[in-house]
């Protein structure tokens, strides 16, 4: 019975591993299609992409590097990374965009927006007490980031996720220009 169970974790963790290019290679099928699907409605705001296309590629591809790196308190690279460090390092190597590697920080110098105007490449906060950010993911598209996760290190979960929408504080946009 144990071994059929371990069989069975074995499984799932290679399906969950399958899973994350098979995403990347929808996200980056679904953008090259974008001129197909449909605009966002931004409520008295003029539409305004985050990201050129060659940054957005350039995030892609720091992601897939992250992706399955341990976590690692005060790291930002694929050896070890904890969540401000990944994204201080995916802005870094991707629009050259230098943020400081502190969550609250970073929350604080960042642009308000709401969930429902998220892009990929905007970021997500959440707090395991009061409103003070205490982790922050990679927005990617369709309610779905990349964070490292304190236990699963760099990993993709849905803002739906009933933890993550418990603890889910609020949306920001860092601004280019």
């Amino acid at each position: 019975m144990k071994m059929q169970a371990k069989r069975m974790t074995l499984h799932k963790m290679k399906k969950k591993h399958l899973l994350f290019p098979l995403f990347l290679l929808t996200l980056t099928l679904f953008h090259c299609g974008a001129r197909l699907a449909p605009v966002p409605y931004y409520d008295g705001m003029r539409h305004q992409v985050s990201f050129n296309e060659e940054i957005l590629q350039k995030m892609k591809d720091e992601i897939k590097k992250f992706y399955g790196a341990p976590y690692r308190w005060g790291g930002d690279s694929s050896q070890g990374t904890d969540c401000s460090g990944l994204i201080v390092t995916i802005y870094k190597n991707s629009a050259n965009i230098t943020l400081p590697h502190n969550t609250q920080e970073i929350f604080a110098r960042s642009k308000k927006i709401y969930k429902m105007d998220l892009l990929f490449g905007d970021l997500v906060f959440f707090s395991s007490h009061g409103r003070q950010p205490t982790h922050m993911g990679l927005y990617l598209t369709k309610g779905y980031f990349v964070h490292a996760s304190s236990t699963k290190g760099v990993i993709l979960s849905k803002l739906s996720d009933r933890y993550y929408a418990s603890q889910f504080i609020g949306a920001r946009r860092i601004e280019i220009y």
